[in-house]
């Protein structure tokens, strides 16, 4: 397996959770300007995230959900700087919760036309009571208009963040493959806008595998 290509300029971004007995992460992509960051720049945007988007995140998740940590890792090369907080926040959703593989979708628009899978994220928000009246596949149209309204502010908070000489500037995507290659080079895309979707969708990989 080929290494992934160095990304200069971008951060990854692992927000971390458990619900009851299943893990889950939401990995964001976010570019900077100005000087690379050190593990202490890195620390005080996640200590900002923690507190701004993790705000935003408990608001749509059950409170049987759990966020754990934050962890940012500048990918500009496989030494550059990284750091990690841990924390513990429960949703504050009341009501039966859902099975570990459902998620809320929000797609990430780009200005790039491809074939295949577009940027999405699974985000582990909703509860049973947040599903449509009488449907089992469609979220309630007034909880997707709430989470609309929380992911313009979690898009604002990501690209706000300072620390030292790093300004940090907006979430963009990155590209590592081209068909089934790794590509020489990874292609970063910046995200123009979001799209909360109104399906209830699948998360698989969070249940594991059959049998452990």
């Amino acid at each position: 397996m080929p290494a992934l290509p160095d990304v200069p300029h971008v951060c990854k971004i692992i927000i971390s959770g458990t619900y009851h007995d299943a893990r889950w992460n939401n990995i964001w992509y976010v570019n900077y300007t100005g000087g690379a960051p050190s593990s202490a720049d890195i620390n005080t945007y996640l200590t900002y995230l923690r507190t701004n988007v993790g705000g935003k995140y408990v608001l749509e998740m059950s409170a049987d959900n759990e966020i754990t940590g934050w962890e940012g890792i500048d990918l500009t090369s496989a030494t550059a700087n990284r750091d990690a907080i841990t924390d513990s926040e429960f949703g504050v959703r009341a009501g039966d919760f859902m099975p570990a593989g459902v998620a809320m979708v929000c797609s990430l628009e780009v200005n790039r036309r491809y074939r295949g899978g577009h940027p999405r994220k699974y985000l582990p928000w909703g509860t049973a009571g947040t599903m449509a009246s009488g449907s089992t596949i469609d979220w309630d149209s007034g909880f997707v208009a709430d989470c609309e309204t929380k992911m313009t502010d979690i898009m604002g908070y990501f690209q706000s963040g300072t620390g030292g000489s790093t300004a940090w500037d907006q979430v963009v995507n990155v590209s590592y493959r081209t068909g089934h290659a790794v590509r020489g080079s990874a292609v970063v895309d910046p995200v123009t806008s979001t799209i909360i979707r109104p399906r209830i969708c699948s998360q698989r990989r969070r249940l594991g595998k059959i049998g452990g």
